[in-house]
């Protein structure tokens, strides 16, 4: 769409950009910092990483980057104190972005061909043009993902690994994470550091449970076909008995 041509343009910029620092961020993480995150995760189990899917390898090390804090900062804060970018610089820019980025679930209202699509964020009531060229062609109306966003001054894109999910995990996720985290009167919270960070936990904890992350597929779009979006195999709700014979609801008992 020629209105968004421009959107388009910095996109592909910052995206470029923002590539480029998860890779030198992705190589700052210490190993105490990998394994504190497996442990949060409930990805680690004694002394060995355990992943359902290859794409929770890229989970973990976005968490690692934004969620790990060490004397009040993370990879991503303590970079930009080190080495700041020149001012005005696109890098300065993704940087910034980076530090203000945050964790939400986004559902898509509405798919741009070839642009992205308008996106709804469910925790902070509001609407965004996501800008994201592989979302344009496998997003669908009704979508929902839990991804990180960085915001840019007209549009927002998506940084890390987004986990799909289903409508019945979504909706419990929304009552855990509104149990929790708002105020009396049903309004969400100001968050400070480390309510943002638990607000990333519970989201990543509760999709891994539910081993959403498999779902995820990625694929150079400039070069291969993208295929349809895909479908998630029939599974017992998580609300329905589990098929073990328990009598347990299978989401406390073998789909914990």
């Amino acid at each position: 769409m020629e209105e968004y041509s421009e959107l388009v343009e910095k996109y592909k910029r910052f995206r470029e950009v923002n590539r480029k620092f998860n890779n030198i961020l992705t190589h700052k993480v210490s190993e105490r910092a990998i394994r504190k995150c497996g442990e949060k995760l409930g990805i680690m189990r004694g002394n060995t990483f355990v992943f359902e899917d290859e794409q929770e390898m890229d989970v973990l090390m976005d968490y690692c980057i934004y969620a790990y804090y060490e004397n009040g900062q993370n990879a991503v804060s303590r970079y930009m104190a080190e080495s700041p970018p020149s001012a005005g610089s696109d890098e300065y820019v993704v940087l910034k972005a980076m530090t203000e980025s945050f964790y939400t679930l986004v559902q898509i209202e509405q798919v741009l061909k070839g642009v992205g699509v308008w996106a709804n964020d469910l925790l902070g009531d509001r609407r965004y043009p996501l800008i994201d060229m592989g979302l344009c062609k496998t997003g669908v109306k009704g979508l929902v993902t839990a991804t990180r966003l960085l915001p840019f001054a007209d549009f927002v894109m998506t940084s890390g690994a987004p986990i799909p999910i289903d409508p019945e995990a979504t909706e419990e996720i929304l009552d855990y994470i509104n149990h929790q985290f708002s105020s009396e009167n049903g309004k969400y919270i100001t968050l400070d550091m480390q309510q943002r960070a638990d607000l990333m936990t519970t989201i990543i904890r509760l999709c891994l449970g539910d081993n959403m992350a498999a779902h995820v597929r990625y694929q150079d779009i400039e070069t291969t076909h993208v295929p349809q979006p895909l479908e998630r195999e029939a599974r017992v709700g998580r609300n329905q008995p589990c098929p073990c014979g328990s009598g347990k609801k299978y989401k406390h008992c073998c789909g914990r």
